[in-house]
């Protein structure tokens, strides 16, 4: 088994490229705590009792809810782990694999192009983007800083996709 994953190691190599960051640790850990106090203090609202139980202040009551469980909900999204999309280049199939990252660090391959397929590759600072022959985009993804750009030239250097 560790000799078929070297194997598999050496005849994919990975360039990094990113299409979700997550936030910094302080950023999360905050979000989860105010969303949390949000979610209770609209819940809560309804247990604390009214002056008077009119029509208005339950509406008010009810509107008011709505909107703090809504933002709750939305600054615990913040601490979510956004899914990362990877580049692999596959030497001995001659494919590029667009894998996505899954909770408890595995990976799925979302797309498999062929090398034969490939009629353009364009690369930006921030943005790597292989085209098709009728000219259709076939993959675009961000690129995790310089060094993943760099990265990203060699590789297709190497496997005769990009001209020198």
């Amino acid at each position: 088994m560790i000799a078929l994953s070297t194997f598999m190691e050496e005849a994919r190599s990975r360039v990094a490229t990113v299409e979700g960051k997550s936030h910094p640790f302080g950023v999360r850990a905050a979000s989860v705590f105010f969303g949390f106090t949000f979610i209770w203090a609209g819940v809560g609202l309804w247990l604390v009792p009214g002056l008077d139980m009119t029509p208005y202040v339950l509406l008010a009551k009810m509107g008011l809810s709505i909107l703090m469980v809504t933002a709750g909900v939305g600054m615990t999204q913040i601490a979510t782990e956004k899914p990362r999309k990877e580049l692999h280049f596959d030497a001995r199939n001659r494919q590029l694999l667009v894998l996505e990252s899954l909770p408890r660090e595995r990976m799925h391959v979302i797309q498999t192009i062929n090398y034969e397929d490939i009629a353009r590759v364009d690369i930006s600072d921030r943005m790597l983007e292989v085209s098709g022959d009728c000219g259709k985009t076939l993959v675009s993804l961000q690129l995790d800083g310089e060094h993943a750009r760099l990265d990203a030239v060699a590789q297709l250097r190497s496997q005769a996709i990009f001209p020198c």
